[in-house]
């Protein structure tokens, strides 16, 4: 039963162009920042700046550089979980609700973008 109605989703998806764009977006933006956050980690023997906050008296904090890898599964794990939201709320017939989900989606990964490549830059300068 639940294998029929997976591809009953993904037909009803399939059918809708416009929202398959979108969800088409959201993979790509999803992609690309995986790939950028990935490649620009450097594997040091040093720590490396990791994170930044406001609070505390030190506002830059060091840790090893194996801990940047988690910006790039941020990305992959926001990615693939939206996208499955999104084909769920389309076949649950909340079209409009899937399609302000793939933008905040795309606006999610945008903030996390600027916000991890430049703790990236500080870090391995």
């Amino acid at each position: 039963m639940k294998n029929e109605n997976f591809k009953l989703s993904i037909k009803q998806v399939l059918a809708d162009r416009p929202f398959l764009l979108l969800m088409m977006i959201v993979a790509v933006i999803g992609v690309v920042y995986c790939f950028t956050t990935g490649a620009m980690v450097q594997p040091r023997d040093i720590k490396v700046y990791d994170r930044y906050t406001a609070f505390g008296e030190a506002h830059f904090y060091k840790n090893y550089w194996y801990d940047l890898i988690g910006f790039a599964v941020f990305g992959l794990i926001v990615t693939v979980s939206h996208l499955a939201l999104m084909v769920k709320l389309h076949s649950l017939e909340r079209r409009q609700t899937a399609i302000m989900f793939g933008g905040v989606t795309i606006v999610i990964l945008l903030v996390a973008a600027v916000y991890g490549l430049a703790i990236m830059r500080l870090a391995f300068r």
